[in-house]
């Protein structure tokens, strides 16, 4: 194995949560909504690729830190993260979980701890969070948030279920999300007719119109006028 559990042991400050005490530039903190490892400190890297496009990412705040470079760095003469992108602005040093999936392994949270596994299920690393002593810190967005950013983050969850996962909200009465309500709008039915009620071909026409649709038609058209004759069914 390229990464044992004695490798992070020699790396103590590999933690979600750390002893106020510790720099927060030796922090790498285990973090599941960002989509790469990254970091802020340019210590990290003796050597930096740069990337020949331009690449930013934004914060939770809307803020947005540029991509300056990518390089693998080395924690310990065991433990390595592939393609961390070192950020301007970023103030910590943050694993992704998500690069941990892309690349085949699995991440496990149990009570007091994490671990990583391999596609074989093989003990990649473990982090004993049981282990950190002192007054302990953690990221955390700010209890000041707004309940609609809190909605958007939550992709959509609504005001009771935000309520009951984040008791310190206060919902806002008559609170409308303008897309939620579109994207859950669904036409009313027409009542179905049994017999025709025209006698000949083109007294009754119903007429309605599609679009746009989300791809364009062959002669790039984005909208269906559609003509049906009542009699005949014709369209």
């Amino acid at each position: 194995m390229d990464l044992v559990t004695e490798a992070l042991r020699e790396l103590s400050r590999v933690h979600a949560l750390e002893v106020v005490d510790q720099g927060m530039e030796d922090v790498w903190i285990v973090d599941s909504g960002w989509s790469r490892h990254m970091t802020g400190h340019r210590k990290w890297f003796s050597i930096l690729n740069p990337i020949s496009t331009k690449e930013y990412i934004t914060f939770g705040d809307n803020g947005q830190g540029k991509v300056m470079g990518v390089r693998s760095v080395s924690l310990s003469a065991n433990l390595s993260l592939r393609e961390i992108a070192f950020v301007r602005n970023l103030g910590f040093n943050l694993v992704s979980v998500s690069q941990f999936l892309d690349e085949g392994f699995e991440v496990r949270f149990k009570k007091g701890a994490y671990c990583v596994l391999d596609a074989e299920e093989t003990l990649v690393f473990r982090v004993d969070l049981t282990s950190v002593s002192g007054l302990a810190r953690c990221l955390v967005a700010s209890p000041s948030a707004d309940i609609w950013k809190w909605h958007r983050r939550l992709v959509g969850l609504s005001s009771m279920g935000l309520i009951r996962g984040l008791p310190k909200l206060r919902a806002e009465k008559d609170l409308v999300c303008h897309p939620c309500r579109h994207g859950k709008m669904v036409a009313a039915s027409h009542i179905p007719v049994s017999q025709v009620m025209t006698s000949y071909p083109g007294e009754l026409l119903h007429m309605d119109t599609v679009g746009p649709a989300r791809v364009a038609s062959v002669s790039a058209k984005w909208y269906v006028f559609i003509v049906v004759d009542d009699f005949s069914r014709f369209s």
